[in-house]
């Protein structure tokens, strides 16, 4: 006897609508800030054209990896594979990685803190840290008006995540599509995120993130 079996029209729908908003947030997650360094990256370049173009012509080779970079991390969105960045160097490479990238091309200075060991973590969970960390020092670059910015990583039974800065301040910030995708990532493990005063007046982003 065949059997068959029939799903809602409106849990079809309703996947589809989650699947659609998992794609856009991963987009914005992860392609966004890529673009927003290599756009930064350009405006140094153009400032250094006259003054210094040996420099300008290494800092458009390193560019021109970052886009490359990028189009490898669309390919794993598409495949739905790990950004190739934390894929190869791991979480805290990845985010020293995306760190020594801004670095090079703001005067905002940007530390990193690892505090103690950081053990092998499901890549659910190392890649949710690392697109909070990246769309967090993206907001910082393009919206804080910061000076200083640390990011600080520790584990004890669950991963921390930081980014704190001494910039304008948790009332500056937008709540749009950046804010609230860090949030749903942090939920969707079962953790927290919050955010609040940082230094002197600025904002401080911290997301606990199970690993069970």
């Amino acid at each position: 006897m065949r059997r068959q079996f029939f799903v809602p029209a409106e849990t079809c729908a309703g996947s589809a609508a989650e699947a659609r908003r998992t794609v856009l947030r991963d987009l914005h997650d992860g392609v966004g800030p890529s673009l927003a360094a290599v756009a930064l990256g350009l405006r140094s370049a153009r400032q250094l054209l006259t003054s210094d173009p040996a420099g300008a012509a290494r800092l458009l080779a390193v560019l021109e990896d970052e886009m490359h970079s990028a189009i490898d991390d669309i390919k794993a969105l598409v495949a739905n594979e790990n950004p190739a960045s934390v894929a190869k160097l791991g979480l805290v490479g990845a985010v020293e990685r995306f760190v020594g990238a801004l670095r090079s091309r703001l005067h905002v200075v940007i530390d990193v803190v690892v505090l103690g060991e950081i053990p092998s973590l499901p890549d659910a969970v190392s890649v949710a840290a690392y697109r909070i960390v990246r769309e967090a020092l993206t907001n910082v670059v393009t919206h804080a008006d910061a000076r200083t910015c640390q990011v600080r990583l520790w584990f004890d039974s669950e991963l921390h995540v930081e980014v704190v800065d001494d910039g304008k301040g948790a009332a500056e910030l937008s709540t749009g599509v950046g804010l609230a995708s860090m949030r749903q990532r942090a939920r969707d493990l079962g953790g927290n995120f919050l955010v609040g005063p940082g230094l002197d007046g600025g904002t401080r982003l911290a997301a606990a993130l199970p690993v069970s």
